[in-house]
């Protein structure tokens, strides 16, 4: 149990770090300020042209659309999903070494491929395996 309390905290710190990086260090990689100047470049379309005429410029919950702009890409990920799958992971990774002996990590053929190569052998899969979905994006 120790060590999963660990392994979670050491999710909410090494992503909460990574929220404050970004954050405090604007560059043209930062997901956090493109984020602010897609969503500014898109208010200002519709202060010119307004995808309903009589909207308002400030609308009902605008302000509620614009916390979750931001919850749903850095606070979400901090609070519920990053801590929380690492745990779920290593749960389930001890259930199958405790049930089976067997390590999944390390048997992986593709541990220690890089990951350029590994993200190649994913695409082709999509393609070869998911056809019907390739054919009706394309005819």
């Amino acid at each position: 149990m120790g060590e999963l309390l660990k392994t979670f905290l050491n999710g909410y710190g090494g992503y909460a770090s990574y929220v404050w990086h970004e954050i405090t260090h604007p560059s043209f990689h930062n997901y956090f300020y493109w984020l602010i100047i897609v969503s500014a470049f898109f208010f200002g379309l519709e202060i010119i042209k307004p995808w309903r005429a009589n909207q308002p410029l400030f609308r009902k919950d605008f302000w509620l659309d614009f916390f979750y702009m931001f919850f749903n890409f850095f606070l979400f990920s901090l609070v519920i999903y990053n801590a929380a799958s690492d745990v779920v992971v290593n749960i389930f990774n001890s259930a199958i070494k405790s049930v089976f002996n067997f390590d999944l990590q390390a048997s992986n053929p593709l541990h220690t491929w890089p990951l350029w190569a590994v993200c190649w052998l994913d695409f082709w899969f999509v393609i070869l395996f998911n056809g019907g979905y390739i054919d009706c994006c394309i005819g």
